[in-house]
């Protein structure tokens, strides 16, 4: 029983070493400014900064967009760098997100 849980961790293990990266955005300069586009739909969407926030364990590696201002909506988006398909096979979208401020009435979400 446990060589065959083993067996399948360790199956597991390639698959995602094996697995392709299609975006992959570390935020590590102002460059990012470059890669994303704020929407200009509404007027009043609040503005991102770059920020590693208030509480991190590297100020480099930990950087990320903050939110600013509160009771805004948000919007942005970037472009996949090539084309792909997951056609007939699953896609993984992964994301970190930190609240640092109380949230009365909102949330973090990815559309």
């Amino acid at each position: 029983m446990l060589n065959s849980f083993l067996l399948w961790s360790f199956a597991g293990f390639i698959f995602a070493v094996h697995a392709e990266v299609f975006f992959k955005e570390e935020f590590s300069d102002d460059s990012w400014t470059d890669r994303w586009i704020t929407s200009k739909h509404k007027e009043d969407y609040g503005k991102f900064e770059l920020s590693h926030g208030k509480f991190f364990g590297d100020k480099v590696r930990d950087q990320g967009l903050k939110t600013g201002q509160d009771a805004r909506f948000y919007a942005i988006s970037a472009k996949f760098p090539k084309k792909f398909s997951n056609k007939g096979k699953p896609v993984v979208i992964q994301f970190t997100i930190k609240h640092e401020q109380n949230i009365d009435c909102g949330g973090g979400y990815l559309k």
